[in-house]
Parts: C-alpha cells; sequence; structure tokens
C-alpha cells in the first residue's frame, strides 16, 4: 500500500465506487452532496463590499491574530508525518 499526499477533489470523492456505495445505503446522492456543499460555500462567503474584499489589508474585528512567537516562526509550515 502507498501513501498519496494529496487530497481528492469533491468530484473524485463521489465517482469512488466505495463512496458511491455508502451513498447509495444512506440514500443521499451526489446532487444532494454538491448542494449541500453549494449552501456551506455560500454560507460561509464573505459578505464584504467588493471595494473591501479587494483590500487585502481591511480590518476584520471578529477575526482573532495569531502571532508568531520568533522570527523564524513565520516561516515553518505543518508537515504530516
Amino acid at each position: 500500500m502507498s501513501y498519496v499526499d494529496q487530497e481528492l477533489t469533491v468530484e473524485e470523492m463521489l465517482a469512488d465506487p466505495i463512496v458511491q456505495a455508502l451513498m447509495r445505503y444512506d440514500g443521499v446522492c451526489a446532487s444532494d452532496v454538491r448542494h449541500t456543499i453549494a449552501q456551506i460555500n455560500q454560507a460561509t462567503a464573505p459578505s464584504h463590499a467588493p471595494a473591501e474584499r479587494a483590500n487585502a489589508n481591511t480590518a476584520m474585528p471578529n477575526r482573532p491574530r495569531l502571532a508568531a512567537k520568533s522570527p523564524s516562526d513565520r516561516h515553518v509550515r505543518h508537515q504530516a508525518a
């Protein structure tokens, strides 16, 4: 068995025979999944005006800010084992 370091797209996941079997068992169809994803994307989309969205420096008061502990911490990325 090999390890793949790549996530499937939704379409690839929906095309998987095991996923299709589970969806059939649960009475869920691919269009239900796509519709739910679209609803979530719409609900979580930023509601800022287009001019504000274009400005990357727009303050977001409800968003927590995380400060790096040291300058070298800013460039560290998580790598799965």
